[in-house]
């Protein structure tokens, strides 16, 4: 394993359970964003921009779509003889009263932090699509007083679900707990700090916290330690100014789609100092038949577009027929809409077919989710409350 400065936890076992039927069949990092992207490639992408060799992906418990993706890491550079990727099974459903299996997963974590030699460690999730300068965290810890610094965005209270955490901020700006919005004791403020699931944090302390853990009398998962030692050590606080959409459920998700249609946020997130990387694949362009219409709409390669697309992003191999319609939609790979279809505020998953003058037409504020694979051939439309 190669020995730098940083290494990194990509930990992909989050709480998908608001994100079905699109989590079904995979793990949150694995969704596909802006026609192109999955979410794990901005803490990948973020990693790779800070010269990080060694790093540890925890898997989900589907992880096939994991492996597939990341394959040797080398979009990332990351297929180094020394260092590079590191994946360890999925162990989330044991049984942890027994103390063996209870010391199997601290030791996962602890044998990665030894052998990377690092003086730090970065752990991130992949519900936060941002675009993160780890470089500039880094240099915010050495210059705090604390062994471990937390990463939020200031965000408007109005933005943020009850369960969603945030941190709990000192008059000098660092971070005294970890809390869900609902807990706190907001007052007047319209504004809160909106955790991000990040953490940078001394090597030798972590390794330290997660011994003493496999010793203790019950399991507490690497997340809980981490906000426990946030609270323990007045976590220094650094502040994300970039864009940022959280991947909390199917809403969030489909707003985050949608929000990459304006050009500014799409520059900022895609195209900053530090670009967002993902597997390449080599194909055709996009076909548009003479007689479609496509407005203020991002395409992925090998589509095939006979009918009219607004407002919408389309992924790879998507075929829209002759007086088909999308609008304000977020249509995925392998997708088919027949002759007369029409989708609106709708999320199409991979290989969806729908069938011949069907409407598929939900609302902004709750999309039709139609699952991977299905054919649809009766009408759905979501009636506003």
């Amino acid at each position: 394993m190669r020995k730098g400065e940083l290494s990194a936890i990509i930990d992909l076992n989050e709480d998908d359970a608001a994100l079905a039927p699109l989590t079904t069949g995979r793990p949150i990092g694995t969704l596909p964003f802006a026609g192109r992207y999955r979410l794990i490639d901005f803490p990948l992408s973020a990693i790779s921009a800070a010269d990080i060799h060694s790093v540890a992906i925890f898997m989900p418990r589907s992880a096939r779509s994991v492996q597939d993706h990341l394959r040797s890491g080398a979009t990332w550079n990351l297929d180094l003889i020394q260092g590079g990727v590191f994946m360890f099974p999925y162990v989330a459903t044991r049984d942890y009263n027994d103390a063996s299996l209870r010391a199997r997963y601290y030791e996962d974590y602890m044998q990665f932090l030894r052998m990377s030699g690092s003086r730090y460690t970065v752990i991130l999730g992949a519900k936060n699509i941002a675009n993160i300068d780890l470089n500039a965290v880094l240099d915010y810890h050495r210059a705090g007083d604390s062994p471990i610094t937390a990463i939020y965005k200031t965000l408007p209270v109005t933005e943020l679900g009850a369960q969603e955490l945030t941190l709990s901020l000192s008059e000098l700006g660092t971070a005294s707990s970890v809390l869900p919005l609902s807990a706190r004791h907001l007052g007047d403020a319209a504004k809160v700090a909106a955790f991000m699931d990040g953490y940078l944090i001394d090597t030798p302390m972590l390794i330290e916290l997660l011994d003493a853990a496999s010793n203790g009398a019950s399991f507490r998962r690497m997340p809980e330690l981490l906000r426990d030692a946030v609270l323990a050590n007045n976590a220094n606080a650094f502040e994300y100014t970039g864009f940022l959409a959280r991947v909390t459920g199917i809403q969030q998700y489909f707003t985050a789609n949608l929000a990459m249609l304006d050009d500014a946020s799409y520059q900022a997130l895609l195209y900053s100092s530090i670009p967002i990387l993902t597997k390449s694949k080599n194909e055709i362009p996009t076909f548009f038949a003479r007689d479609s219409h496509v407005v203020n709409t991002i395409l992925g390669t090998g589509a095939y577009i006979e009918g009219s697309i607004t407002h919408s992003v389309i992924s790879r191999n998507v075929l829209v027929h002759r007086d088909a319609e999308v609008v304000d939609s977020v249509i995925m790979q392998g997708t088919k809409l027949s002759i007369g279809a029409s989708v609106r505020n709708a999320i199409l998953d991979k290989g969806v077919v729908i069938g011949p003058n069907v409407t598929v037409a939900g609302t902004p504020e709750h999309p039709v989710v139609v699952p991977k694979n299905a054919t649809v051939y009766q009408s759905i439309e979501e009636v506003p409350a």
